[in-house]
Order: structure tokens, then C-alpha cells, then sequence
């Protein structure tokens, strides 16, 4: 065994478990899916999660894949050879240096404030062109099943997995072993939230096929919160300087170049308001140009689309 690290044996270890885990939790999706739901809700979902993820695997997940090596290589612990010796002799090897975390801090808002943008795409134009998409490619067989209202709820949730991917990604590449194991516990509890909501839309409410797209929003929305948690914790460890007299400690300050603050990632109001007059403005003009069928649809959503595009 001494051919092997001993720190990277741990590591796939830990990997390893946490990939079961999420396997579980999957699988435990899908039997809780199929005891709660019809048939038609079923099949219905199923519809709306083959098409609506396509997005997230075509768009989203190659940038997921590119952060999570990036944010690995600028996180990383700062080395320096053995024969020297550190030129402050407060610094930790094992913390990564002040311009990866930086960059890291900086290109992690970045794709957050770009995918808060889409997400206003996505919440105003979304819900009206899906199913308009769905009879396009699937015929009208399928949108008179009520598919294309469940697929438009599901532009709601697309957000929701590009914010986690990317996040989730910046989480596997910084978090330690013994983060790893929580990050595995709290995914028990998140899987939790999500039987609860489901039972609640779809047994209580009875939402059918759409409550169990909210049910998954209530889930990811929970990974979100701890990946965002996680994130502002690490900044702000590594992001803080220590200020020494005769190598005491006297306090330790933030630096603001490395801090993270999430509301630096959300839309402005300029942005949330003009979402919300876009989501009128396709409500007040609904029917006007029905009588040249899908075209005369796409052309008035792609219209108002292409000004509020524009607007962002």
C-alpha cells in the first residue's frame, strides 16, 4: 500500500461513498416518484424532464465540468519546497494562495450573476414557449395532455440545476474529507424535504405531474443553500489576514477582494422589473396573433423575448 497516497486513497474514499449515497437518493427519488404519482403524471413528468434537461446537459453541465477543475487548480494549497523556508512564518501550507482564491471568488460570482440572468429568461419566456416547443417537436397529441404546462413548469426548474451544478462543482473541489461527509448527511435531509413536498403537492394539493417538478425545486433549492453556505465560509476563511507583532496574533481581518457576498450574484431590481413587464406584456397580447397558428406565436413571443434580451 505504500505504492498508493495515503490522502488520496481517503479521498476516493470519501468520493466514493458520497456517489453511493446520491445513487441511493436517486434511485429513492424514482420509488417515491412512482408510489405517489399516476401513470399519466408519470409519464408526464418524465416528458418534461427528458426535454428540460437537455438544456442543462448541452449547456450547463460542460460549464459544471470546467469550473469544478478550475476552481480545484485556483483552491488548491499553496506549496513551497521543503528547502525553504516560508517567508511569513504565519502561513499555512496547507491554505490556498490569496490570488486563486481571488480569481476563484470572481469567476464563481461571474457565472452565479450570468445565470440569475438566464433565470429571468427562463421564469418570463419559459413558461409561455414551452408548450408551444412541445407541440412543435412532439405533435399536438402530447400538449393536449397537459404535458406542455408541465414542461413549462419546468422552465422553473432549470435555473435551479445550472445554480447547483456550478456551485456543487466549487464544493467537490475545495471541501476537505470531513466536509465531504457532512455535505453526504445533509443530502439524506434534503432527500427528506423532498418526500415531504412531494407528498404535499401531490397527495394534498393534488398538482399532479407539476407538483413533483416543484417538489424537485423545493430539493435543489436546499442544496443551494448549503453549497451557498459553504461558499461564503470558505471565502471567508481563506480570505482572512492575520495582523502580527512579535509572531503573536493580534486579530485577523477579511479581505474584501476575496470575500463573497451572494447578493452580489442576484438580478438588480432594474432587471426583476422588467421581468415582471415582459410576463404582463405576454399575458395582455395572448391570442393576437393566433390566427397564423405557431408562427404567428413564436413571432410575438420571440418579439417581446428579443427586447427584454436586449433590456438585460
Amino acid at each position: 500500500m505504500s505504492l498508493f497516497s495515503r490522502r488520496l486513497l481517503n479521498l476516493t474514499l470519501s468520493l466514493t461513498i458520497q456517489s453511493s449515497i446520491k445513487y441511493v437518493l436517486t434511485q429513492g427519488d424514482s420509488l417515491l416518484i412512482a408510489s405517489l404519482a399516476s401513470l399519466q403524471d408519470q409519464g408526464a413528468y418524465a416528458l418534461s424532464s427528458n426535454y428540460g434537461g437537455l438544456i442543462a446537459r448541452m449547456l450547463f453541465q460542460p460549464i459544471e465540468e470546467a469550473s469544478r477543475n478550475l476552481f480545484a487548480k485556483l483552491c488548491a494549497p499553496a506549496s513551497s519546497p521543503s528547502t525553504e523556508k516560508p517567508k511569513n512564518p504565519s502561513s499555512n501550507p496547507q491554505t490556498p494562495a490569496a490570488d486563486g482564491v481571488k480569481k476563484a471568488s470572481t469567476t464563481l460570482r461571474d457565472i452565479l450573476k450570468f445565470y440569475s440572468l438566464i433565470s429571468l429568461v427562463a421564469f418570463s419566456l419559459g413558461p409561455t414557449l414551452a408548450p408551444l416547443l412541445l407541440s412543435l417537436v412532439a405533435g399536438s397529441k402530447w400538449s393536449a395532455t397537459g404535458a406542455g404546462d408541465v414542461l413549462g413548469t419546468y422552465c422553473y426548474y432549470i435555473p435551479l440545476l445550472a445554480i447547483n451544478g456550478v456551485s456543487e462543482a466549487f464544493v467537490a473541489a475545495t471541501a476537505d474529507q470531513k466536509e465531504l461527509y457532512a455535505q453526504s448527511f445533509w443530502m439524506g435531509g434534503f432527500f427528506a424535504a423532498f418526500a415531504g413536498s412531494a407528498y404535499l403537492f401531490l397527495c394534498v394539493l393534488g398538482l399532479g405531474a407539476e407538483g413533483l417538478v416543484w417538489a424537485n425545486c423545493v430539493n435543489m433549492g436546499c442544496r443551494i443553500v448549503f453549497n451557498l453556505g459553504f461558499v461564503k465560509r470558505f471565502f471567508r476563511k481563506n480570505g482572512q489576514v492575520s495582523l502580527r507583532f512579535v509572531n503573536v496574533d493580534l486579530y485577523s481581518v477579511v479581505d474584501a477582494s476575496q470575500a463573497f457576498d451572494v447578493v452580489d450574484t442576484l438580478p438588480t431590481m432594474y432587471s426583476v422589473s422588467a421581468t415582471a413587464v415582459v410576463i404582463s406584456v405576454l399575458r395582455a397580447t395572448k391570442g393576437v396573433l393566433a390566427q397564423y397558428g405557431l408562427v404567428g406565436e413564436f413571432v410575438r413571443i420571440g418579439g417581446i423575448g428579443g427586447v427584454f434580451v436586449l433590456t438585460l
